[in-house]
């Protein structure tokens, strides 16, 4: 059975479907596996910026102090220059059960920070003329459906494939990443049933894992090897890599590993990725490790050319580039380029950063759902890197808007939401930050992105990844929750939602898990809100109820037909 401690109300949507497909098998354990010897680092170098080192060093330590004690997890840090260490830090317990602390060669899994391995390994074949990144997936993926406009393999590197994400579907269905063994053949089950897309292949940027075990699926069928194997000897062992390889058996023991926790108030409960489906994530390794990959990045040593291959940007089907690259993002931090990227997996945390033009890098892994690496990251690297120069800005002009005119609910096209509210006067996003005007109709949000009014009740945002428009949910005209009442299917994603109609609002309840239901309540015409999940009815043109389409964040308008 695949099924595993389930924590109460932990996801979006949880449940099981009225004829499941067959629940994954938990995959046989493996003996364990013997100690790997701890690579030899060299002395740690004085820092760049002048400042004194131990005023540096305590400085960084302060970042960590929350979890720089045994009854803890923590995590583990390396900063890199030219090549050589310039500090090596441990925080916190391996094992809050067996307390070991943790230090440069303890072993995390790196969540996200996988996927320019993956990428790697794609550019690696591309390069010894086996596969090109313009090929059709389907060309080695032929369980995917057919489709008018191919989806190609650059478009899975960069988050263009309008394939939605294998983990947000298996959400919908009940099944959330954490709760059930997932194998690399679940994943392609579940990818391979999609019909639609989120969007045309290279029209739009959306994240999504199923590009990446995909690409690792490719890297396999191409190569002839296991994926593991030939990331192993093609990446890992050219390198040095020598504590570094894929969660491709969750059961395998790896003395030393620490162990990933989520904070619950004062105490830790741990939170380990039970699955063994991998290349979107899966990387088990080290900060020295990953600070050898983050040099042979800077020095170009993989491949004859997959170092500057790795960090060429996506370009929409328009002609937008979006920052993120293959594997990577390409941004600025500091006033300086920063090819980063973070992770998340479970309990786990983890970021990389490159400031190439300084010939530093940082590496941070962390066991602790409550550590955000890429702030604490950047907080090293602005350290490290000592003053820079602030980034230029729009000046905000302070310029008063009637917020209550402005404020209220807000679609994009794939009913994704997005809420302004009205802060004394001040407006901000619902979640996030404040808008600071720049004029009577534009809005800087952060630093790179604005919003700009195009029309009452509508908008757009630019942000480098392009522009989205937004418009206002009409108000509700009168609604009769009883017709919403019945039962939906959907093959896609494998389950049977029961929907009732209650006091003012409708339950979606998954059938064979009564005990766990949605609550929706109406935002606008045949539209209903579920914590974030938006539940768009559907009418055939006799203006009957048909069907329903689910969206949430990497899965858009998930279709199921209404049976009774």
């Amino acid at each position: 059975m695949r099924r595993l401690l389930l924590p109460p109300l932990a996801s979006l949507i949880i449940g099981a479907t009225a004829a499941p497909p067959p629940p994954p098998k938990m995959p046989a354990a493996k003996p364990v596996a013997k100690p790997q010897p701890t690579t030899s680092r060299p002395k740690p170098v004085p820092m760049p910026t002048g400042v004194p080192v131990a005023q540096q060093f305590a400085r960084i330590d302060g970042l960590f102090a929350r979890w720089n004690r045994p009854t803890t997890p923590g995590c583990a840090l390396e900063v890199m220059e030219a090549g050589m260490p310039v500090t090596i830090r441990g925080y916190g317990s391996t094992d809050l059960e067996h307390v070991q602390p943790i230090h440069g060669d303890t072993q995390f899994e790196a969540g996200s920070v996988s996927k320019q391995f993956t990428a790697a390994a794609i550019l690696l074949l591309a390069e010894e003329g086996k596969l090109s990144l313009d090929d059709d997936v389907r060309k080695y993926v032929p369980e995917l459906p057919a489709r008018d406009e191919p989806i190609l393999i650059r478009h899975l590197l960069n988050h263009t494939s309008g394939l939605r994400d294998w983990g947000s579907v298996a959400e919908l269905a009940g099944w959330p990443r954490g709760t059930a063994a997932y194998t690399m053949d679940d994943a392609l089950a579940i990818i391979a049933r999609q019909k639609q897309l989120n969007f045309a292949p290279g029209s739009e940027y959306s994240y999504s894992n199923s590009g990446y075990t995909l690409a690792a699926l490719i890297v396999s069928r191409v190569s002839g090897m296991s994926f593991p194997r030939y990331t192993a000897e093609r990446i890992f062992k050219p390198l040095g890599m020598g504590r570094t390889g894929w969660r491709d058996d969750f059961r395998r023991v790896i003395p030393g590993r620490a162990v990933a926790y989520s904070a619950r108030g004062v105490l830790y409960e741990q939170d380990m990725p039970f699955e063994s489906a991998y290349g979107n994530g899966g990387l088990i390794t080290t900060v020295g490790d990953l600070s050898r990959w983050s040099e042979a990045l800077m020095s170009g040593r993989i491949g004859r050319n997959v170092a500057a291959d790795l960090q060429v940007r996506g370009i929409l089907n328009d002609g937008v580039p979006i920052q993120y690259a293959r594997g990577v993002f390409i941004t600025r931090f500091a006033g300086l380029p920063e090819i980063s990227h973070s992770g998340s997996t479970a309990g786990y945390r983890a970021w990389l950063a490159l400031y190439p033009t300084r010939k530093i890098s940082v590496a941070l892994l962390c066991s602790t759902s409550d550590a955000n690496a890429p702030d604490l990251g950047r907080a090293v690297a602005s350290i490290v890197l000592g003053p820079t120069p602030a980034p230029p800005r729009p000046a905000d002009v302070g310029v008063p808007t009637t917020a209550g005119q402005v404020a209220g609910l807000y679609l994009n096209a794939h009913d994704q939401p997005l809420t302004i509210v009205d802060d004394k006067g001040r407006l901000r996003i619902a979640g996030g930050g404040a808008l600071f005007p720049l004029s009577t109709d534009r809005f800087r949000m952060g630093d790179d992105s604005e919003l700009t009014l195009s029309a009452p009740g509508e908008f757009s945002i630019t942000t480098p990844d392009g522009r989205t428009r937004f418009r206002r949910i009409p108000p509700i005209t009168g609604m009769a929750i009883a017709d919403y009442a019945g039962r939906y299917t959907s093959e896609e994603v494998g389950a049977t939602y029961r929907v009732i109609a209650g006091e003012g609002e409708l339950r979606l309840r998954l059938e064979n898990r009564p005990q766990i239901e949605l609550r929706a309540r109406p935002v606008g015409a045949d539209l209903f809100e579920a914590r974030g999940a938006m539940v768009r009815f559907r009418r055939n043109p006799a203006g009957k109820i048909e069907g329903l389409a689910l969206s949430i964040s990497r899965a858009f308008d998930v279709r199921f037909a209404r049976i009774d």
